[in-house]
């Protein structure tokens, strides 16, 4: 289908020149508001050569304007292809205060959720989490969630070995760790504590993810614990903080 014509070249009066603001920063504003209707009908824009012309300007100008709304999440580039506006993203609540797995807020959310298994690997010495004491391996393996295409949560799971060893890559494929625990283990989670922090991905996160490495995630660490209190696995949840909102509910329980 061929692509809808960028806007006309008037609009180029709403870009003031002698405006304290950059031209590339007025562009970034005024695409948001155009890019919708003037591209085409599989969300790819127009070339920086064709929105320059549309609107007077240079294609550095259009490009920083562009490159503004990719690290902002409003377009997205895909290698040899263009860029594209990006697709809505879910809005998911993550109730930590409620003890049970990361996919039953998927589940509440009523999002449609795809899970991929990605490494699957064992580990020793410095590697093993130190919570798991004096375990000397340890499985750890990743899993990513995306909706409609677009990553949006990525957990490494990490098991101590007396327990890996009794699983298989089938199985961390097909389900979450606590339903492993329970139904392949015989082991039932019953308290767990997070750790809460906003940190910038390495490469190979935001890689895996189809981020920025300047944009930050929302990482939360869990660790479960069986009715024994000993440590039976460990989670780091790497979050879209545009995508998911933790929910907490306290109460005071004083006399």
């Amino acid at each position: 289908m061929p692509r809808k014509s960028m806007p006309n070249s008037h609009r180029a009066t709403a870009l003031e020149r002698t405006n304290a603001r950059a031209l590339h920063e007025q562009l970034s504003d005024r695409l948001r508001a155009d890019l919708a209707s003037a591209c085409s009908a599989d969300g790819r824009i127009g070339t920086e050569k064709e929105i320059g012309s549309a609107y007077r300007l240079s294609r550095s100008t259009v490009r920083r304007a562009i490159r503004t709304l990719v690290e902002e999440g409003a377009l997205v580039r895909r290698q040899g292809k263009g860029t594209f506006l990006a697709r809505p993203k879910p809005r998911i609540t993550y109730a930590i205060d409620r003890f049970g797995p990361f996919m039953a807020a998927l589940t509440e959310a009523n999002e449609t959720v795809s899970v991929r298994l990605l490494d699957f690997t064992w580990c020793t010495g410095e590697r093993v989490p130190k919570q798991f004491g004096s375990e000397n391996a340890a499985l750890i393996y990743e899993r990513l969630y995306e909706t409609a295409n677009i990553a949006h949560a990525l957990l490494q799971i990490a098991l101590p070995g007396r327990l890996g060893e009794r699983i298989s890559r089938a199985d961390a494929s097909a389900m979450g760790i606590y339903q492993i625990l329970r139904e392949k283990l015989g082991i039932d989670p019953v308290a767990a504590s997070f750790n809460i922090s906003s940190e910038l991905p390495d490469l190979r996160l935001a890689q895996r993810l189809g981020i920025s490495p300047t944009t930050p995630l929302l990482t939360l660490e869990r660790i479960s614990y069986d009715r024994h209190d000993v440590i039976v696995e460990r989670t780091m949840h790497h979050l879209l903080p545009d995508v998911y909102k933790l929910n907490v509910n306290a109460r005071n329980h004083a006399s």
